[in-house]
């Protein structure tokens, strides 16, 4: 999809809807992805669902800017999307950065959610993981390369399970991608926006249907910050899935199946409500 105009600047995204009438699934990606990060998964829900897969704001084929700017600008520039593409309501998917814009976006317009999903992420950065992403940020900021800031968070984003086997090849190489016009300045600008946010005040606020996804061996979104989630949600409930901060990448079929399930059984709750029978 060609680079479009919103409400709120220019965004981009991939929208396929081969199913008409079928509920929509809005997919955001985390620091340093884009829309492309959902490459796998699109498919499989492409098949049952009207998907969009955003491009946030600095990523991708999205631009930034020299402004700061917070999560909460992110949820509004998403709503935006999905005032554009005409959608009413959608399951939401956050992973990662894309959860804590997920959050805020059940928050600030709870309406506009089917069902939440947080996968891979946290109500508020653990001290372990601030602390390596800040020093990957002076890095980048000092110069670092793309190439390099991806060598350093390589073994963090999966488990060392997979990084030692044959599957992790594709993996342990920077691979660039003409596409993705981000910036080191708009790389920093996502990272200190995911830093300041701390929702663990708002969780109780957040009535939508949820599932919270971890993986068993994550280190930058710890099976602690899921649990948070799941003990300040008033309606969650956590999968485990087996793998790093990228279980979806470790453990693709099972994620999908999570997902799915998911969503069939908040779309038949939905459908058995007063006003929506004949």
């Amino acid at each position: 999809m060609p680079l479009m105009t919103t409400s709120r600047g220019p965004a981009h995204w991939l929208e396929t809807n081969a199913v008409p009438g079928a509920p929509a699934v809005v997919l955001i990606h985390g620091l340093g992805g884009d829309a492309g990060f959902w490459a796998a998964e699109l498919p499989a829900l492409a098949a049952h669902y009207h998907v969009l897969a955003v491009d946030l704001r600095g990523s991708g084929r999205t631009p930034g800017g020299p402004a700061p700017f917070s999560t909460e600008d992110l949820a509004l520039d998403v709503l935006a999307i999905l005032d554009q593409a005409g959608i009413d309501t959608a399951h939401v998917v956050g992973f990662s950065m894309g959860g804590t814009v997920a959050q805020a976006i059940a928050v600030a317009a709870p309406e506009r959610l089917r069902s939440l999903v947080l996968a891979a992420t946290f109500a508020s950065t653990s001290t372990q993981a601030r602390l390596f992403l800040q020093a990957v940020g002076a890095v980048y900021g000092s110069g670092g390369s793309p190439a390099q800031v991806y060598a350093l968070v390589l073994p963090w984003l999966f488990s060392d399970g997979f990084l030692s086997s044959p599957a992790a090849a594709p993996y342990l190489e920077f691979q660039e991608d003409p596409n993705d016009q981000q910036t080191c300045g708009d790389w920093l600008r996502l990272l200190q926006a995911m830093l300041a946010f701390d929702g663990r005040a708002d969780l109780p606020r957040i009535a939508t249907p949820t599932l919270v996804i971890s993986g068993d061996e994550d280190r930058l979104a710890p099976l602690d910050g899921a649990h948070t989630l799941v003990a300040g949600l008033p309606h969650a409930t956590l999968s485990v899935v087996p793998g790093g901060h990228l279980m979806n990448v470790e453990s693709p079929h099972r994620f999908v199946d999570v997902l799915t399930t998911f969503f069939a059984g908040v779309d038949a709750a939905v459908e058995l409500r007063p006003a929506n029978r004949a």
